[in-house]
Parts: C-alpha cells; sequence; structure tokens
C-alpha cells in the first residue's frame, strides 16, 4: 500500500525540486508526471548526458544520484495543462538568491514581486 501511494504522489504535474548530496537544488517544472521528468533526468545521468542541468552537475562533480524520495520536493502539484511559469520562476528565483541554484541564468531575471515575497517582515 504504501508503494502505491508514492507513486501516486508523482503521478501529477507540477514545479519540482532536486536536491544533490551538496545542497545544490535544480528547480524545474513540467506538464508530464513529476515521475516521468525524474526518470528522465535518471536517465541522462545514466547516459553520462548533460542535457540536465542536475545531472550535469552530479557528473561533474562525481556526486551520485538517489532515489526520487530523496532527491525530488514537489513544491507543486498541477492537473494537467495548468501555467506552471509563475511558480516554477518563484522557486527557481527563490534558490538563485541564496546563490544555490543549478539553472541557467537566462531563466533568472530581477522580479520586485519576488523580492517583496522573499524579503523577511520587518516590524
Amino acid at each position: 500500500m504504501q508503494r502505491q501511494q508514492t507513486s501516486d504522489k508523482y503521478a501529477q504535474s507540477g514545479a519540482y525540486k532536486l536536491t544533490c548530496d551538496c545542497n545544490k537544488m535544480y528547480v524545474g517544472q513540467t506538464e508530464r508526471s513529476l515521475a516521468v521528468r525524474f526518470n528522465e533526468h535518471k536517465n541522462a545521468f545514466k547516459m553520462n548526458s548533460h542535457t540536465s542541468n542536475f545531472t550535469k552537475h552530479l557528473i561533474e562533480q562525481a556526486h551520485s544520484f538517489s532515489s526520487i524520495q530523496n532527491t525530488m520536493q514537489i513544491l507543486q502539484r498541477h492537473d494537467k495543462g495548468a501555467h506552471l511559469n509563475t511558480i516554477g520562476r518563484y522557486y527557481i528565483y527563490t534558490e538563485f538568491t541564496k546563490n544555490n541554484h543549478l539553472n541557467d541564468e537566462h531563466n533568472i531575471s530581477p522580479n520586485k514581486i519576488f523580492d517583496a515575497l522573499l524579503k523577511p517582515h520587518q516590524p
């Protein structure tokens, strides 16, 4: 029963974060199921391919690829066809501000709204 619940958890599309053992993170979004997208990253790793920035990092740093449960965090689930850009961009920007991301730099642009959301509340 537990195995079925785990696979159902990754059956929807959405925004996700992949975390390396060194705590660098890749934020992505997909309209396919999260499990399918995870397997694409994993297959790129097995094939020694740099088609994924996450995989490229693992290969270049000689890090290992862990299980979906240990690597992928679901940030936001969506029904098929839902618009993902804003949520994905927010999480990419969040990791960028921490200098902790593996995403392409061209995916990151200044955003005053995101800055306001990330700024600690001051009394």
